[in-house]
């Protein structure tokens, strides 16, 4: 009887020993394996006090192709650029806004980076593809990821340069998403066989295909307000590669 008892208790304390460990086992692959459980990536909702703070005033952007010119003129690389625009309008005044979890996917060929404007005047007369002087002539390596994560300078009055926002009024973040080294494609060899080059056709120069960039998006805008309270919201948008291709160019609209 004594030894039956004690197997029993052998049998009982694997039973909990195996519990624990399935416990133990789920928990860490939540932190450890994407899209397992629950994520610092899930959608924030505010309280409707901390919503009515805030008015999205404009949540619309622009994709457009570009090439750049590696070296010489036998070379060129294809990228997409995607120009978010998100305007956010508040009366109270915020200490900090950031850009967060950028995510990009959908692509069949490139690299996804993502570009903050540096501390760039907004008062120059023309630009590059990111933001720089027009004179600053850009090849692929200058196309840096600026990470998933982007911080503002916020300002009293009127940002004078690219990386600031308002901090009362319109805050309007800057960024790009760039979808770089599409493909390559020779300029001389085209202008010696057809005398023709037409830039918005650096696409299907490169053997782009619809399929290659039918692309989704999306981010989050946080904002933090002077008294402490978090405005968080989260925008999502999609990019039709047969758009792009028939017309060099998308208009977005970014939900929320």
């Amino acid at each position: 009887m004594e030894k039956k008892k004690q197997k029993l208790l052998i049998i009982f304390a694997i039973i909990i020993s195996l519990v624990i460990l399935s416990i133990a086992g789920y928990f860490l692959l939540r932190n450890i394996i994407p899209g397992t459980g629950s994520s610092s990536s899930k959608t924030v909702t505010n309280s409707e006090e901390v919503e009515g703070m805030v008015s999205v005033e404009q949540s619309g952007g622009y994709a457009s192709s570009f090439s750049t010119e590696e070296g010489d003129k036998t070379r060129n690389l294809t990228h997409i650029k995607i120009w978010p625009t998100i305007n956010l309008y508040h009366i109270d005044k915020i200490t900090e806004l950031t850009v967060k979890n950028i995510k990009v996917e959908g692509n069949k060929k490139g690299k996804v980076v993502i570009i903050k404007p540096g501390h760039i005047s907004s008062n120059l007369g023309s630009y590059n593809y990111i933001f720089g002087p027009m004179d600053d002539v850009i090849q692929s390596a200058d196309l840096k990821d600026s990470g998933k994560t982007l911080t503002y300078s916020v300002v009293n009055g009127s940002p004078a340069f690219y990386d600031e926002v308002s901090a009362s009024g319109t805050s309007l973040p800057y960024f790009l998403i760039i979808i770089k080294d599409l493909g390559s494609f020779n300029y001389t060899a085209i202008m010696e066989s057809t005398g023709f080059f037409y830039s918005a056709k650096v696409l299907d120069y490169a053997g782009v295909t619809a399929e290659d960039i039918n692309i989704s998006m999306s981010f989050d805008i946080e904002m933090k307000f002077e008294d402490g309270t978090k405005y968080v919201k989260r925008f999502s948008g999609t990019l039709n590669g047969a758009t792009m291709l028939a017309d060099d160019g998308q208009n977005l609209e970014f939900t929320y």
